[in-house]
């Protein structure tokens, strides 16, 4: 059983001036537990990782970590922020820089490490995403996936207490998608507190302790992956359901 709460989410809510995305998201993750956020365009699933990741800023609502309140003010926000892995659709690595220096850069320069313990890690995570082989090229070098996986090592060499994914695997060829959650699928036996955007609803069913449809800026239905997918009770998720399974 996870007991502890990590991650809490108390009535948040996003306006882009009178386009109001998020109408009251309440939801709390447990230590160890993967979160899975499933929904249809424009229901707030990015939107609401951004705003818990402070990418963007929430207009109402309260984010607790590990039960203390992450205040409005830079100090507060970059010290939760320090602590929550973020991987995006698009793997935004720096292409002039080697892959193994990509992964490393973090800890060097935000955690001030020693540049030669920084490296090992980071090949030990290479290694970890199957890629160690390629520590020394360049991104232009590298297919879509494995950009991505470099991205998922690159976050965890902050070692981070959570992981977000927004839709990893939703900018790559059907061919790469599979490369990209199997790294993921390990994370979540490795014990790793994660929630993922996706919509993948195979991946979500198979890897998920919880998952959490969102319709409207609004959670609609939360459970378990047999709740959402065999028995649910929202009639906006079965008709979502229907539409994709």
């Amino acid at each position: 059983m996870k007991d502890k709460v990590i991650l809490e989410i108390n009535n948040l809510h996003k306006s882009f001036d009178d386009l109001e995305v998020l109408k009251g998201i309440d939801l709390s993750i447990h230590e160890g537990e993967v979160v899975s956020i499933i929904g249809g365009s424009g229901s707030g699933k990015s939107t609401l990782l951004r705003c818990i990741n402070y990418l963007e800023k929430k207009t109402k609502g309260e984010i607790y970590f590990e039960g203390r309140k992450v205040e409005s003010t830079p100090k507060s926000r970059n010290e939760f922020r320090a602590r929550v892995g973020m991987v995006f659709q698009h793997f935004y690595l720096f292409p002039h820089k080697t892959i193994i220096n990509n992964v490393m850069m973090g800890p060097v320069i935000v955690k001030k490490k020693d540049k030669r313990l920084a490296r090992e890690s980071a090949y030990r995570l290479l290694e970890k995403v199957g890629l160690e082989e390629k520590a020394d090229v360049y991104p232009d070098m590298l297919s879509g996936g494995q950009k991505q996986r470099v991205a998922i090592a690159r976050a965890l060499a902050m070692e981070p207490d959570i992981m977000l994914f927004d839709e990893p695997t939703s900018a790559l060829d059907p061919e790469l998608v599979g490369e990209v959650l199997q790294v993921i699928q390990r994370l979540a036996k490795d014990g790793m507190t994660m929630m993922i955007v996706t919509h993948e609803m195979g991946f979500a069913k198979e890897v998920s302790d919880k998952i959490i449809f969102l319709n409207e800026g609004k959670v609609a239905e939360i459970g378990t992956p047999y709740d959402i997918f065999e028995n649910p009770k929202d009639e906006r998720l079965k008709s979502f359901i229907n539409s994709i399974w």
